[in-house]
């Protein structure tokens, strides 16, 4: 078509509120057009782009300084690269990926050609990622993009390697959720992690096993349901059919997985895979909002501009780890209820600190080690910055230019750090790079906003924190978290009389089906956690699974070599260790911090505080515990005599754990721990605050109650005889 049709097809769309002029970013004879945006509306189902053919070149002439002089050219071999010609008006990706880089770097494909066939021809993808040819960095990929020796791989320091400690950490590995749930559904013995999404080995000589570190990882198992279906099998099938693996294995591909870093999003959800998953964000509709006029701005699933961002904003986080969502003032229940309304949120994102803020590069991103836990993976600590009631945090000074909180501060807003600040180090030893001395004080900076904020030291308010039992035996969260959130909805029920997923039918014909999905908050529960502190519980609704034959029958689920001890009906399944699979206890940080406490009251005379459930808590005389006993508000399971205890309790009152936990080192409250407890419940009717010196030696407290004096005082104080 001749350049006059262009320029009246043009005018006229102008015109109509179609398209508007836009200012180009890469400059060149090549006026850009952009489309508007469709905030919250239904976009047009079709649309005509429009771009000219003029060529139009980068000049490829970056040099890796910090990578020995690496000429970028060198990677693919284009001195001058074509792309704009077509993809006129795209933005620069980031300030650290200047125009300079070209295109082909990161995306491979053939910088010189215009034939689009032959551009796109050798572009660098995970054709299985479901996101088309556009994004390079999915894990499987990242090697020959991200991950090329001098850019993010390949370097002596450590912390630059971001591929392979991406690799390695539980976002990719997810070994957290797959052994946690097999533990938990007895397909496996160990708590510790046997497998990741896919098999991995540790190979650079350093394995830190007192912090949980692991050699390897396997592949997880896949699950075939009928002997028919495994190629090649010499499995004999039974009643209702034979499994080479657990079902355990076939719930994580088919539900879990959905956030491992390089999955794609739950149905409805945009986000991208690999490094991109963090490091590009997306409108909630997933529509692209910049001018590359080859890029559609109707068809969801695009990032919002070609822009990578160093600094994640929460929303990215919450893509994945939504049950924190409720402190960014959602309510606390889909359900109207009176009294329900919105929990309070997180004093720190209250303040304005955003994700990044506490959790660091290694927590996020991985340390270069395997591990089973999150808890293990996670370097920082409430002391970490605000210290102990005996010690302040922990400092160290910058003195070497090569330092990495120098490098990665160029990227925060507002600030940067230099040689000679004196840095907080984390409970590894690493710098914080947001977290430093000023003025004698310790201040923690926002690495998006530059906003600083004193942090409160714990030793300069020692009447708070001055009970020795609390020091000892609490994590600080035990006292200072408000709620935990309580994830429902987590019934499933696999049917083999539906048609295997593997086939062409739709998703709502799938084996599994699920219960709708929501988050509430309760008052946080204790157990011990992995530090062999009290920490808060996280106590949710008990897990069902139903596994039923063609005929709607209850099936065993596992063949004759199989783990498990029972079967796989409704709830009544256990565990390894002989305890309920269906019911889930596990010690966190629920991101619930308030600078006000729990009451004493709350703990040391709450049953639900103990793990027992809702309800009253009989005392018996015997100091033992022996005869105290339970009326659980719970009754539908007593009352159908399915179990001897409610639902809702993780523990007896006689120490025994009634609930499945996957974490090493954690567990309820023991019978000892429990009379200890209450023992001190005695005292709160008279001593209900923390500075009362009676806890300052609560043995001679202990002492003295039993001698005349103090019943003596008692009784005038109560105006008793």
């Amino acid at each position: 078509m001749s350049k006059t049709f262009y320029a009246i097809l043009s005018f006229l769309l102008i015109l109509s509120g179609v398209l508007t002029v836009g200012a180009q970013n890469f400059g060149g004879g090549v006026r850009e057009f952009e489309f508007e945006t469709f905030e919250n509306q239904n976009p047009p189902s079709t649309q005509s782009y429009i771009h000219t053919r003029q060529s139009k070149e980068i000049e490829v002439n970056a040099i890796l300084r910090d990578s020995a002089g690496i000429r970028v050219s060198d990677y693919r071999g284009f001195n001058r690269e074509k792309c704009v010609t077509c993809h006129d008006g795209i933005r620069t990706v980031s300030s650290s990926h200047p125009v300079s880089f070209g295109c082909t770097v990161c995306h491979g494909g053939d910088g010189e050609s215009l034939n689009p066939d032959q551009a796109h021809s050798t572009l660098i993808y995970d054709p299985k990622a479901g996101t088309g040819k556009r994004n390079p960095s999915s894990l499987t990929v990242a090697q020959k993009s991200c991950g090329q020796f001098g850019c993010h791989s390949g370097h002596s320091r450590e912390e630059k390697n971001h591929i392979q400690r991406v690799n390695k950490s539980l976002m990719a590995t997810l070994a957290g959720m797959i052994s946690g749930l097999r533990f938990q559904w007895s397909a496996q013995k160990l708590k510790t992690a046997q497998y990741g999404t896919r098999t991995i080995q540790d190979n650079d000589g350093v394995i830190p096993s007192a912090w949980g570190a692991l050699r390897q990882l396997d592949a997880l198992p896949f699950f075939f349901p009928k002997a028919s279906e495994i190629p090649g099998s010499v499995v004999s099938p039974t009643r209702s059919g034979t499994v080479k693996s657990h079902i355990a294995d076939d719930l994580l591909r088919k539900k879990c997985f959905q956030c491992h870093i390089d999955s794609p999003p739950a149905l409805g959800e945009y986000r991208s895979q690999g490094c991109a998953a963090c490091h590009f964000t997306y409108d909630q509709n997933g529509y692209y909002r910049g001018k590359d006029p080859t890029i559609s701005r109707f068809d969801p699933g695009h990032s919002r501009f070609h822009t990578m961002t160093a600094l994640p904003p929460d929303s990215t986080c919450l893509k994945c780890h939504k049950a924190f969502s409720l402190n960014q003032g959602n309510d606390a229940s889909s359900n109207n209820e009176p009294g329900r309304g919105k929990v309070q949120p997180d004093v720190h994102m209250d303040m304005g600190f955003g994700c990044i803020d506490c959790h660091t590069q290694f927590d996020i991103m991985g340390d270069g080690n395997l591990y089973s836990k999150q808890h293990q993976a996670v370097e920082i600590r409430c002391e970490t910055c605000h210290g102990d009631g005996s010690t302040f945090p922990s400092v160290a000074q910058v003195t070497d230019p090569e330092d990495r909180v120098l490098r990665v501060s160029q990227y925060y807003n507002g600030w940067t750090n230099s040689l000679g600040d004196w840095m907080v180090v984390s409970a590894r030893n690493n710098k914080m790079s947001n977290v430093k001395v000023e003025d004698g004080e310790i201040i923690t900076l926002s690495k998006q906003t530059g906003e600083w904020f004193k942090t409160p030291l714990v030793r300069e308010s020692p009447e708070a924190h001055s009970i020795p039992q609390h020091q000892k035996k609490l994590e600080c969260t035990a006292c200072h978290s408000q709620w935990v959130p309580v994830c429902s909805g987590c019934h499933a029920t696999f049917d083999q009389s539906n048609p295997s997923p593997n086939s062409s039918k739709t998703e709502s014909e799938n084996r599994w089906k699920f219960s709708d999905y929501g988050v509430d908050a309760a008052k946080p529960a204790l157990m011990i956690g992995p530090r062999g502190k009290a920490a808060p519980m996280f106590v949710q609704p008990k897990r069902t699974l139903s596994v039923v034959d063609e005929r709607g029958i209850p099936i065993t689920i596992l063949d004759s070599k199989g783990d498990s001890i029972g079967y796989y009906k409704n709830w009544e399944f256990t565990n390894p260790h002989g305890y309920s699979g269906a019911k889930l206890a596990y010690a966190l940080n629920p991101h619930s911090v308030s600078s006000e406490v729990r009451s004493c009251a709350s703990c040391h005379l709450s049953p639900q505080t103990l793990g027992f459930g809702e309800g009253d808590l009989m005392i018996g005389k015997i100091s033992t515990g022996r005869d105290d006993r339970m009326e659980s508000l719970k009754r539908s399971h007593l009352i159908g005599k399915k179990s001897e205890v409610a639902s809702d309790s993780t523990v007896t009152p006689r120490g025994e754990p009634l609930a499945g936990i996957s974490q090493p080192k954690v567990r309820p409250f023991n019978q000892e721990e429990i009379n200890r407890i209450l023992k001190v419940g005695n005292c709160i009717p008279c001593h209900e605050s923390y500075e009362d010196p009676i806890y300052q030696n609560i043995e001679k407290s202990y002492a003295f109650e039993k001698t005349l004096d103090h019943r003596n005082l008692r009784s005038s104080i109560l105006g008793t005889p």
